[in-house]
């Protein structure tokens, strides 16, 4: 009986050392993302809620230098970037830190918007962005990021991201993407920043 005692904590040794280095790892990203995966800072999005492939594919993007980093400093600790924090995990490390974030409820955030603007950006964005961001991007299983309530920050820097090529776009998207005039892609903001 000692024996199988023994054994049993032998097994389940290397998985209770993954999470306590799963803890550490996300205290770092709370840091910066919020205690439940919700930013309170424009700049830095969200990630409570998201599909755990989609964390995934991301944290590996920085990591092999598909997805440029941008400089952030938190009020605590110093100023750095995900391609910098991504390049020091392992693979391990990336999916348990998917998965932590994956089981905790995005919360949208409360922004002054256009209404107006607001109305017609939804109307855009469910004929051209719906088919891969479900109901406003709310919906995790479209392992896409989840953009109704996200910070409007992020959002603007990301819109500038893509039209720069600094990050890269899935062909579809790029398609479409570039069809939009600028005021098109405003009201679009504007409906992802009104949160409903």
């Amino acid at each position: 009986m000692k024996k199988l005692v023994v054994m049993a904590f032998a097994l389940t040794l290397p998985f209770l050392m993954l999470s306590a280095s799963a803890k550490e790892l996300t205290e770092k990203c709370d840091n910066c993302h919020g205690k439940d995966g919700n930013s309170e800072d424009g700049k830095v999005p969200n990630i409570a809620g998201y599909s755990s492939s989609y964390i995934e594919d991301t944290l590996h993007a920085y990591k092999e230098g598909d997805r440029p980093g941008i400089k952030y400093k938190p009020k605590k600790g110093d100023e750095t970037d995900m391609a910098e924090v991504a390049k020091n995990l392992s693979d391990d490390d990336i999916s348990a830190v998917a998965k932590h974030y994956a089981g905790m409820t995005f919360k949208r955030h409360e922004q002054k918007h256009d209404a107006a603007m607001a109305a017609k950006g939804k109307k855009k964005f469910d004929k051209k962005c719906d088919k891969c961001h479900t109901d406003g991007g709310t919906d995790p299983d479209d392992d896409a990021g989840l953009l109704l309530g996200q910070w409007r920050p992020y959002l603007e820097e990301q819109i500038k991201a893509f039209l720069s090529g600094d990050r890269e776009m899935p062909k579809k998207m790029k398609k479409k993407f570039k069809k939009l005039s600028h005021k098109q892609r405003a009201n679009i903001i504007e409906y992802l920043v009104s949160g409903k």
